[in-house]
């Protein structure tokens, strides 16, 4: 199988296990008058899918080794599509919709473990980084497909009919997995040594910095469309911006994982470098007013939605002959993060303004680049290939 399919395949059943809730948060303005849902339900709402997907997540990492990545692959997809659609046709309250988007949530904790462990079993270690990094367009590409969606689908033909789309889109997704005749390469005598094997409590603080390294890409796919809309911008701008956002974050995570296999690095630094350089434009959200709030929050997707791919790629290098169940331990937290910031963020947003979701956003960043410092220090003082 040549590496295009693993990565076409590693982002598409990513996006297509997305789309329910980030079509959600794009087309809120429309859904939430209809069903009667405030903007803490919004919150509530997203909460509610990412927690089910956090509930599941280790669990399912382990039945991904078990079974294999096809298998996987294949349920989500299904799965995810079939949800979707039944949205589209069915959902007639808040309720309704939150059920079903916890439903397909728990499938979707079966995304990322699969993709990452057909990527370490397909990809040669030096390549790594850019591939990871692309398949983490996953996440951004869904956010813009929301997004694209509001002035092209949803503001014509509405929310319900954008589901349709998504759904029959994520079915698709399954038709693509390979059969099993195909083994996959043997190591290279080039590759280089493996890093130090990533440990429990490493792990842990992974999981812990990417909790809360999550809290900032919450707020952009939950509440950015509202926020632009709050501050002046028309409903079909500011969907328009979310899509170059999240065309922002894709071409950061592909940077980031291209330098860091040209580097041979870890991708700690760069973990850091973006959650840092994300507090400041998070903050200076606060105050901003168009035009300069546009430009501040594709900043933010690039910075604050930037790094999951050299996430994922630390411990994927580390931990490659049992990435599936290594990974689902940090996209727990990922997932944790997701469900919980939307919660809290929803409250502020409500009580104080939306404007005030960004400073809260800032301090997660913080928390999670001291996080994941705790690890690059720990394994920077190992050899590499140390277990």
């Amino acid at each position: 199988m040549s590496l295009t399919r693993v990565l076409l395949l590693a982002i598409l059943v990513v996006t297509a296990a997305t789309q329910s809730v980030f079509l959600v948060g794009a087309a809120f303005f429309t859904i939430g008058p209809e069903f009667g849902i405030s903007a803490a339900g919004l919150g509530v709402a997203t909460a509610a899918f990412f927690l089910a997907a956090s509930a599941s997540s280790v669990a399912v990492g382990g039945w991904v080794q078990r079974v294999g990545w096809r298998a996987a692959i294949r349920v989500n997809a299904l799965v995810s599509g079939t949800m979707t659609l039944l949205i589209a046709a069915l959902a007639s309250s808040g309720p309704v919709l939150i059920g079903m988007m916890m439903v397909s949530a728990i499938a979707y904790g079966l995304a990322n473990p699969a993709a990452n462990q057909a990527i370490a079993d397909w990809v040669p270690p030096g390549r790594r980084a850019t591939i990871i990094g692309l398949k983490h367009a996953g996440i951004p590409l869904s956010t813009l497909l929301a997004g694209l969606a509001v002035p092209t689908v949803v503001l014509t033909f509405g929310w319900r009919t954008a589901f349709v789309v998504a759904g029959i889109g994520a079915l698709a997704v399954a038709a693509l997995v390979p059969g099993e005749g195909e083994a996959p390469p043997p190591p290279s005598p080039d590759d280089a040594p493996p890093p130090r094997r990533l440990e429990p409590r490493d792990l842990a603080w992974l999981s812990v910095g990417s909790s809360f390294a999550t809290w900032s890409a919450a707020a952009l796919g939950a509440f950015g469309v509202s926020a632009a809309i709050d501050v002046g911008m028309g409903a079909d701008a500011a969907g328009w911006l979310q899509t170059v956002g999240s065309a922002a974050s894709i071409g950061m995570r592909f940077a980031a994982g291209w330098l860091t296999d040209r580097w041979r690095g870890r991708g700690f630094s760069g973990i850091v470098l973006l959650a840092g350089s994300g507090v400041l434009v998070f903050l200076a959200m606060t105050l901003a007013v168009p035009p300069w709030f546009g430009v501040l929050m594709v900043l933010a997707y690039a910075t604050g939605w930037g790094w999951p791919g050299l996430l994922t790629f630390t411990v994927v290098q580390a931990n490659a002959g049992t990435a599936a169940r290594s990974s689902s331990f940090t996209q727990a937290g990922i997932f944790l993060g997701a469900g919980l910031s939307p919660l809290v963020m929803g409250v502020v947003a409500e009580s104080a303004g939306l404007s005030y979701i960004w400073p809260v956003a800032a301090g997660a960043l913080v928390i999670a680049a001291s996080a994941v410092s705790v690890v690059w220090r720990r394994t920077a003082s190992s050899p590499p290939g140390h277990t």
